[in-house]
């Protein structure tokens, strides 16, 4: 399983042009068939920055969604809105990970 978390950060002016965007984004997504869950949040401290939680059962479905007409059509709409780069975290849940420290974390420590 593979989760994600990715945040937008939106100017406040551009607010109500996004959220229609991000409606058919969330709306859309939802019915893709390997899609387990797909949320969007909004910061109650900053409403215009937005937090994507997704549920996928592996990176090859993450892969196809960005692939998606919806979300290449969608995402560069809404981008154009950002003030800030958007960020994103994959994870893999703790129970199902063989977890092992990588070379490179080693050499920052």
């Amino acid at each position: 399983m593979l989760k994600v978390i990715a945040q937008d950060f939106i100017h406040l002016e551009h607010i109500e042009r996004v959220m229609p965007l991000y409606k058919e984004l969330v709306e859309k997504t939802k019915t893709e068939p390997r899609c387990i869950s797909y949320e969007l949040f909004i910061d109650q401290k900053d409403s215009g920055h937005f937090i994507f939680i997704e549920e996928w059962p592996d990176r090859a479905a993450l892969d196809a969604h960005c692939e998606t007409e919806h979300f290449k059509r969608l995402v560069p709409l809404i981008n154009q809105y950002q003030r800030a780069s958007g960020t994103y975290l994959l994870m893999d849940a703790f129970c199902n990970s063989n977890y092992k420290i990588l070379d490179s974390e080693v050499e920052q420590r």
